[in-house]
């Protein structure tokens, strides 16, 4: 096992390496062309750009506690939805959700319905080559920053007019971004819970795990159910990836609040959910 361990390991660094060769090549190209980004993405992330100045929205993630909140109060409310989670396209007003998916391993097990999506819906530039669909919006996107710098993960400089959006070990660490860059001013996290149990049925390849059982760690059963692959969750980086966030959306005066149940997610100030919507006529 330690020496299967090694192999990850060493493929791992390897595979960080190709990532940084290959994200080179691609910034490149897309300075040299802007249609790089399949699309025509790169007009449309600038048109983007403080579009929703001075407006709220919802970060909301996958964990279980979405099951104790009453969801239908958003119905008003701007909301970045992540990776698998189509049956929060009904719950939630269709017109202000921006879907956002990052994750290959959701990507290639929704490839299918994925590029049937409509409405808003951003992908990451290293998945564009399976897209056929005209409609997602590309976002040029890097994984390869070194994980050992102070300075990891990297946040989105709002300032230009070139945007790169980084990795930070989780996709709301990506949506947190994107928010940042069409101008809201209020982020609001909910579902985050940071808590996750890998069973011992699980099949373990590397970083890589499948699921031989229903899904405990998401709102839904099936969200990772039986035979779906998902990453080895670190809910370590990820506080590391959101404590990050914190600091540059505070240079960016964005306020940003836990509205969640419950979870690990301590390093934003909370604020109960229900009372977000007391001052609004609804």
């Amino acid at each position: 096992m330690r020496k299967l361990s090694k192999f990850y390991k060493i493929r791992y660094w390897f595979g960080k390496k190709k990532k940084f060769i290959e994200e080179f090549i691609f910034s490149t190209l897309l300075r040299i062309n802007k249609k790089t980004l399949k699309n025509d993405s790169f007009t449309k992330i600038l048109n983007l750009k403080n579009s929703y100045k001075n407006k709220r929205c919802f970060i909301i993630g996958n964990g279980p506690s979405l099951n104790k909140m009453e969801l239908d109060q958003l119905k008003n409310d701007f909301c970045f939805i992540f990776n698998g989670a189509f049956s929060l396209r009904k719950k939630i007003n269709k017109e202000k959700i921006f879907h956002v998916i990052e994750d290959r391993l959701v990507f290639a097990d929704h490839l299918e319905a994925i590029n049937k999506l409509d409405g808003q819906l951003f992908l990451t530039s290293d998945l564009q080559s399976k897209v056929i669909s005209k409609n997602p919006i590309i976002c040029h996107f890097q994984r390869s920053y070194s994980e050992k710098s102070k300075n990891w993960p990297r946040f989105v400089n709002c300032k230009k007019d070139s945007p790169i959006f980084y990795w930070g070990g989780t996709v709301a660490y990506f949506a947190l971004q994107l928010a940042a860059w069409m101008g809201f001013k209020e982020i609001y996290i909910i579902g985050v819970d940071l808590s996750y149990v890998v069973p011992e049925s699980t099949i373990k390849r590397g970083a890589v795990l499948e699921s031989t059982e229903d899904d405990i760690n998401h709102f839904e059963k099936d969200y990772f159910g039986k035979g779906k692959k998902w990453h080895i969750p670190n809910p370590e980086r990820m506080l590391r990836a959101f404590n990050k966030s914190k600091e540059s959306l505070k240079e960016l005066d964005i306020k940003t609040y836990n509205a969640g149940i419950g979870g690990n997610l301590d390093c934003f100030e909370r604020v109960k959910f229900e009372k977000l919507f007391d001052e609004r006529l609804r």
